[in-house]
C-alpha cells in the first residue's frame, strides 16, 4: 500500500478536504456551504485516487453518487435563491443530503465503495465525508413531521448496517456496515442537538482513525490476511487493534459504551423509539464485532510461546495506542461522569 503522503498531490488533496470542512461549517449563507460542500468533495476524490483499478472503479462509484447528491444540493439552493417551489425546497436539499450520505433507501453505494478503497480513503468516506452533511441537518428549521421522517430512516439505516455486517469477511466492508449503524446514531443526535452529534463526531473520529492507522500499518484488510502469518507478533498486534472493534460496538468497559450512554441520555426524552431501534441494533451488530475479535483471539492464542517472545517496537505502540483509547478514555471518562 502506498504512503498517506507519497506525493505532493496527497497531501495538496487532504488540505483541500479540511479546507472543504472548515468553510461549510463557517459560512453564513448557502452559497458559501455549497462552495465548502463541493471543495470537500474534490479534495476528497483526489486523495483517494489510486494505482491499483480497485481502488479507481470505487473512486469513480464515489464520484457518481456524491454529483447525483450535489445535483440535489445545488438544484435546492437554486429554488431558494430564486424562491421557486419554496414548499419543496427544504425536501430537495435534505434529499441531497441523504444521498451523500447513504441514509437508508441510498445506503447500498457505502460498502461497495469501501471495499476497494485503501484504509485512509476509508477513514476519508466513512467519517470525514459525514461531517458537512451532518452539519447540514443540525441546523435546519425541521417540522414535527420531518423529524418523524427521519427519525424512521436513521432507525432502518442501523438496522440495514447490523444486517448487512454478519457474515462479512472483509474488513472494510465490515467498517462499511458499522459505518451506517453509526450514521443512525448521529442523524438522530442533529435532529436532537448540535453539541451532542460534535461530541459523538469527534469520539467516533478518534476510534475510527486509531483503528485504519493501526489495520494501515499491519496491512490486514480481511481475515484471512492474519490466518496465512504464523509470527507471534503480528498476531498480538492484530489482537491489540481488534479491540476497536469492541469500542465501536459500545460494549462495557470500552471507550465506545461512553458514545452509546452519551447517545441514551441526550435522545430518549425526544425520540425514544427511533433511540431503541438503534441500541437494539448495536446490540446485533456486536455479534459480527465479537467475531473479529475471536477469531483473532483464537489464532493468537495457538502461539503457546507468546510470552516468550520480545515484542518489537509496533508491538508496544499499536498496543499502548489500542489501551490508552479502548480503555483509559473510557474509564477517565466514566469516572468525570461520577465526579
Amino acid at each position: 500500500m502506498m504512503m498517506v503522503f507519497s506525493s505532493i498531490s496527497s497531501f495538496v488533496s487532504l488540505i483541500v478536504t479540511l479546507m472543504g470542512v472548515m468553510i461549510s461549517m463557517v459560512s453564513l449563507n448557502m452559497l458559501g456551504l455549497w462552495v465548502g460542500v463541493e471543495l470537500n468533495f474534490l479534495g476528497a476524490v483526489c486523495f483517494m485516487s489510486g494505482v491499483s483499478v480497485e481502488e479507481s472503479e470505487s473512486v469513480m462509484k464515489y464520484f457518481i453518487i456524491q454529483v447525483f447528491g450535489s445535483c440535489f444540493f445545488i438544484l435546492g439552493f437554486l429554488m431558494m435563491m430564486n424562491c421557486c417551489f419554496v414548499s419543496v425546497v427544504k425536501f430537495v436539499i435534505l434529499l441531497g443530503v441523504l444521498v451523500k450520505l447513504g441514509v437508508f433507501p441510498f445506503h447500498f453505494w457505502v460498502p461497495s465503495v469501501m471495499s476497494g478503497l485503501s484504509w485512509f480513503g476509508c477513514f476519508i468516506v466513512s467519517v470525514v465525508q459525514k461531517v458537512v452533511p451532518l452539519w447540514v441537518v443540525s441546523n435546519f428549521l425541521l417540522m414535527s413531521k420531518e423529524l418523524s421522517v427521519l427519525e424512521l430512516l436513521a432507525s432502518l439505516t442501523c438496522v440495514v448496517g447490523c444486517l448487512g455486517g454478519l457474515g462479512v469477511l472483509s474488513y472494510r466492508v465490515l467498517l462499511g456496515y458499522s459505518s451506517l449503524v453509526h450514521l443512525g446514531f448521529m442523524l438522530i443526535l442533529c435532529c436532537v442537538d448540535e453539541k451532542c452529534f460534535l461530541t459523538y463526531m469527534s469520539f467516533y473520529f478518534l476510534i475510527n482513525f486509531c483503528l485504519m492507522f493501526s489495520f494501515w500499518k499491519l496491512s490486514v484488510y480481511s481475515f484471512l490476511d492474519f490466518v496465512k502469518e504464523d509470527k507471534v507478533n503480528f498476531l498480538s498486534e492484530v489482537w491489540w487493534s481488534s479491540l476497536y472493534f469492541l469500542s465501536l460496538s459500545g460494549l462495557p468497559p470500552f471507550s465506545g459504551c461512553v458514545l452509546k450512554v452519551y447517545f441514551v441520555w441526550s435522545c430518549w426524552n425526544l425520540m425514544s423509539l427511533g433511540c431503541m431501534v438503534c441500541v437494539l441494533s448495536s446490540v446485533i451488530s456486536l455479534y459480527f464485532y465479537l467475531s473479529v475479535v475471536m477469531s483473532v483471539l483464537i489464532y493468537w492464542g495457538k502461539s503457546v510461546s507468546v510470552l516468550m517472545k520480545k515484542s518489537s517496537k509496533v508491538s508496544c505502540v499499536l498496543g499502548g495506542l489500542s489501551a490508552f483509547v479502548n480503555l483509559g478514555i473510557g474509564l477517565m471518562m466514566f469516572l468525570l461522569v461520577g465526579l
